[in-house]
């Protein structure tokens, strides 16, 4: 099996997530967004307040609200940019995608008290913290073009314990296999913050309706209907 990164472009005219989410924040340039928030603590997030900020509140409410603009995009992204990619006429992907910050001086996703000082956060989909399946398929879309310490460290395949950072640039989505392979953030120490959002997909000869562990972080089942919806032709 192939665990490389693998790269695509997209239109971001006709799939403009920068700009709504720009819009959102009433900013210019979303690696500034960290210009918003006021006594910013600079100690890495953990597990549970990797998604409390006030940007992550503005997303989720502006989401779980109603936010077609958004979604719509979102939908006709997986059916005609991801679909492609598989070569699918059906499709299993999260129902609402996952956003993103990683501020100045510190990480997207929070650890907890076990992970090593060097690896605070680092782990695998389907570790016991999240619960993913194995057969799910890990895309990213990068709202910042974002470098080293701003970016995501994806080890090169599963138990290689080697590491690369990924290129995040505006106009691509890139995916990589996170239920199998490490990933995770050291602290940005760029002075700017990565903006992203990223969701999973299963291919269709993939997908287990009897799969019985739920996400730890939104509670849901990972079936149509919970975690997960179906795209068709």
């Amino acid at each position: 099996m192939n665990y490389d990164v693998q790269y695509y472009k997209y239109n971001i005219k006709q799939f403009n997530f920068e700009s709504l989410i720009s819009s959102l924040f009433n900013v210019d340039k979303l690696c500034n967004v960290h210009e918003l928030l006021e006594n910013v603590d600079n100690k890495l997030f953990s597990n549970e307040e990797d998604d409390s900020t006030k940007l992550h509140s503005m997303f989720y409410k502006k989401l779980n609200e109603g936010w077609p603009e958004f979604m719509d995009t979102y939908k006709f992204f997986i059916k005609n940019v991801i679909m492609d990619i598989y070569n699918v006429n059906t499709l299993i992907y999260q129902a609402k995608p996952t956003f993103r910050v990683q501020l100045p001086n510190n990480i997207a996703v929070g650890g907890n008290k076990n992970d090593s000082a060097e690896k605070y956060g680092w782990h695998k989909d389907s570790d016991p913290e999240y619960n993913h399946p194995l057969t799910e398929k890990n895309f990213i879309v990068p709202l910042t073009t974002s470098r080293e310490t701003a970016s995501v460290y994806i080890e090169t395949g599963p138990g290689t314990d080697k590491f690369k950072p990924a290129k995040m640039n505006l106009g691509e989505v890139f995916n990589f296999c996170g239920a199998e392979c490490i990933h995770g953030n050291k602290p940005n120490v760029t002075g700017k913050s990565r903006v992203s959002f990223d969701f999973r997909i299963m291919l269709k000869e993939d997908y287990d309706e009897n799969y019985s562990k739920n996400s730890k972080l939104s509670n849901q089942k990972f079936v149509v209907g919970g975690y997960y919806a179906i795209m068709e032709r």
